[in-house]
């Protein structure tokens, strides 16, 4: 969820070491965004800007080791279980063909025939491809995987991800 124009990148699992260093989850599947990014922020209440000295790889996918300027081991360990904020401007342009997850929220789900299904509320990342839970007024809300077998079309421009047939899938999970 988008905090006040901030993104979820790491889920801070544990410190690390004696330095004020943090072991850190991402909380997205491009493995190469922590090396671009150099500051992070931590809302209310702690409302704290971190500085990234450096980042390095754990041995588990998707876990890093970050230190950061001014971090000591005290308040390090005050941010376990917290979540770590980017700001959408220090993110990297994505390729046209690439978009970031945080841009799904909120996307009118369509069909081709223009039936609408609902809309995005959360992104769960599931290694190969992400599930979107799709809230909707008429039915259930029900997940949807964003891979091209039901996604014929991602139009950020105009707030729709346009989908084939997902009766079936819907019907499912009734």
């Amino acid at each position: 969820m988008v905090k006040k124009n901030l993104i979820p990148l790491y889920k801070v699992l544990s410190t690390h070491g004696l330095k004020g260093n943090l072991k850190v989850a991402l909380l997205s599947s491009e493995e190469d965004l922590p090396q671009k990014i150099q500051t992070l922020y931590l809302p209310k209440p702690q409302e704290k800007i971190l500085k990234v000295k450096e980042v390095k790889k754990a041995p588990v996918q998707y876990q890093f080791i970050i230190s950061f300027e001014d971090l000591n081991y005290d308040e390090a360990k005050t941010l376990i279980n917290q979540i770590l904020y980017a700001k959408p401007e220090d993110l990297p342009e994505p390729s046209t063909e690439e978009i970031y997850y945080f841009q799904l929220e909120d996307l009118e789900v369509v069909d081709l025939v223009g039936k609408l299904w609902g809309k995005v509320v959360k992104i769960m990342p599931m290694g190969e491809y992400a599930l979107l839970l799709i809230k909707s007024e008429e039915r259930p809300n029900f997940y949807l995987p964003l891979v091209e077998e039901y996604v014929e079309e991602i139009n950020l421009s105009e707030g729709v991800l346009k989908v084939k047939d997902i009766s079936a899938l819907v019907e499912a999970q009734s």
